[in-house]
């Protein structure tokens, strides 16, 4: 059964028909979701398309593949905020080099119908994503043209839908990462679901589009004082955060791994990704207790010490900072 048949889902019909299929197990029709299944890279997971509104779609994915897998799809006439919460891949727009999805990154795209986009899915990857799917109708309805301070390729779409090719990639902030995770892990079953989603979804593109502007505000990262060499040394320390999350360096330690002074390295990982070095570090840890209080049945006390905490005491506190509840009734809801 064709896709299309279901949902106009951004891609385009015989894009999707080549790479993904009907799951049988579908959600409820009161959620006016769709959930498909990949048929590329031996990968097993789904992605369910919510259409919310008219020109308004939500898409989220949970997906592994097991192969390396190379997708080429036309684009279309939507503009795409596209939020990673897990896993790596690569994208391709117009023959362009390659560009890479990391965890924490949101990609904003607005390209030419017909327009080439290829992405390039590794081995093992771990995919959690959202996308939003925006029509310039919907966009005009919701905020008018008021939206001045957005970057001239995104107002001229929202204000009379003429298409300029934009691409951008940008850290997420915190209240997006919490958006986005609420949205891909929303907790109810039907209507309730369907609207949860589309209120997450609204404050998600609100939180995007303010994003935007602030970047089309800021000059350029190598007149900020970001030359190539400070960025690389900025992603540099990125990396060591992830790879050590459970107990990461101190900035004292970072700084000096990298070779910055303190201070310069706490504004320029502000400046490029859009939350301190202290909110990255215990998102991460966050994001690893919810999975592993979802996935294992290590008591509360052991995914504290897993995750880097010494006492469950402190622990519970950060949790329910990050997620409005304390582990345990994260575990028992997630349970029912």
């Amino acid at each position: 059964m064709a896709i299309a048949k279901h949902s106009n889902w951004h891609s385009g019909p015989k894009a999707l028909d080549s790479y993904y299929v009907l799951s049988a197990e579908q959600p409820p029709a009161d959620e006016g979701a769709v959930r498909v299944q990949p048929t590329f890279g031996d990968a097993v997971g789904f992605r369910d398309v919510f259409d919310l509104a008219p020109g308004f779609q939500v898409v989220t994915g949970d997906l592994t593949c097991h192969q390396e897998a190379f997708l080429t799809m036309p684009s279309d006439d939507s503009l795409k905020f596209h939020y990673r919460l897990d896993g790596v891949n690569e994208v391709v727009l117009r023959d362009r080099a390659e560009s890479q999805m990391t965890r924490y990154c949101m990609g904003v795209l607005l390209s030419p119908p017909g327009s080439k986009k290829s992405e390039h899915y590794l081995q093992g990857e771990h995919e959690r994503s959202v996308t939003l799917v925006c029509q310039a109708g919907f966009l005009r309805e919701k905020f008018g043209t008021e939206l001045t301070e957005l970057p001239a390729s995104l107002r001229g779409f929202i204000e009379s839908g003429i298409i300029e090719p934009y691409n951008k990639r940008l850290a997420m902030p915190t209240e997006a990462v919490s958006a986005a995770t609420m949205i891909l892990e929303a907790p109810f079953r039907g209507r309730l679901r369907r609207q949860y989603i589309e209120a997450r979804a609204l404050e998600l593109l609100v939180l995007s589009l303010h994003g935007c502007a602030r970047q089309a505000r800021e000059t350029d990262t190598t007149e900020r004082g970001l030359n190539e060499r400070d960025i690389g040394r900025v992603r540099k320390a990125r990396a060591l955060l992830e790879r050590d999350f459970t107990n990461p360096p101190t900035i004292s330690e970072l700084a000096k791994t990298i070779g910055l002074n303190e201070a310069k390295l706490m504004h320029d990982f502000k400046q490029l990704f859009g939350q301190t070095i202290f909110d990255f570090s215990q998102n991460i840890r966050m994001d690893e207790a919810k999975r592993l209080l979802e996935t294992t049945g290590l008591s509360i006390t052991e995914i504290a010490f897993e995750v880097g905490y010494e006492y469950s005491s402190n622990f519970t506190t950060a949790f329910k900072r990050r997620f409005g509840v304390p582990p345990s009734v994260a575990r028992d809801a997630f349970r029912k």
